[in-house]
């Protein structure tokens, strides 16, 4: 087992050593592969973030998740706000809420359904909204090995303004998809690797694509350290936002 003064060291070092451009994808694999039984599921985050955007910021983030898992479906709620300091000023800067149906959950094809809403006011983002519908594939299910694949369409409707400049609004019809890995490198830590590629209907080959790495390591049968690193790039960006941005996120997970 992973030592207590191990565990610190690490933690102090990931806050300490790095900055971060936040991506746009929201990964809602994690809650999912995290529990395999009936009944309520759900944690708690927090986190610390430096950021570089236009600006350097420091961000504190809180994540509140709930999945209920039936015997034939299960639902899932994602929430995130994060409070950023700029200049000794605190501020709401970005969130997001998004919720999900996966239906015949232990079917090798299993349809979903889902609705979210986000915003961004450092990035521009005033709002985006999207509701989709798509088909989860379960190619690979062990004890200690998960491979899946998720296609689906949805419609997408986003309100950019920067600062000084008029208000942008956007409709797209979407292709979404994305190949998630999960493993248990030991009975303490599990990796997870994640990949996106959305695109819009008419421009399939001038996507958004994700990569995404967590990897968690259980300090408790209720507390969880989680390290990621998210990098996208976005072939053609909406407004005059970076291509290609990461982020590099540590925080606490209290599972229940």
């Amino acid at each position: 087992m992973i030592s207590l003064r191990k565990t610190l060291s690490l933690f102090i070092f990931i806050l300490v050593g790095y900055s971060s451009v936040q991506a746009q994808l929201l990964n809602v694999e994690r809650i999912r592969t995290v529990a395999d039984t009936t009944g309520w599921h759900g944690d708690l985050g927090f986190d610390l973030t430096l950021n570089k955007y236009n600006d350097r910021i420091l961000k504190l983030g809180n994540q509140a998740n709930a999945a209920y898992y039936s015997n034939l479906h299960n639902y899932i709620f994602l929430t995130n706000l994060e409070i950023i300091n700029v200049d000794g000023n605190s501020l709401v800067s970005s969130g997001y809420l998004h919720l999900r149906g996966v239906f015949l959950r232990e079917n090798i094809l299993s349809p979903e359904m889902f609705l979210q809403y986000q915003y961004n006011n450092n990035l521009g983002l005033r709002g985006r909204a999207l509701a989709g519908a798509g088909v989860r594939y379960t190619f690979i299910s062990t004890d200690s090995f998960t491979g899946r694949f998720s296609t689906a369409v949805m419609h997408e409707y986003e309100n950019w303004r920067l600062s000084g400049e008029e208000t942008i609004e956007n409709n797209f019809l979407k292709s979404t998809n994305n190949l998630s890995l999960r493993g248990q490198l030991s009975e303490q830590t599990s990796l997870q690797v994640i990949g996106y590629y959305q695109a819009r209907i008419n421009k399939l080959f001038m996507p958004r694509v994700t990569l995404e790495s967590q990897l968690n390591i259980r300090m408790s049968s209720w507390a969880l350290f989680s390290v990621s690193f998210v990098l996208t790039h976005d072939a053609d960006p909406v407004v005059e936002i970076p291509k290609l941005t990461y982020e590099l996120k540590n925080g606490l997970l209290i599972s229940f």
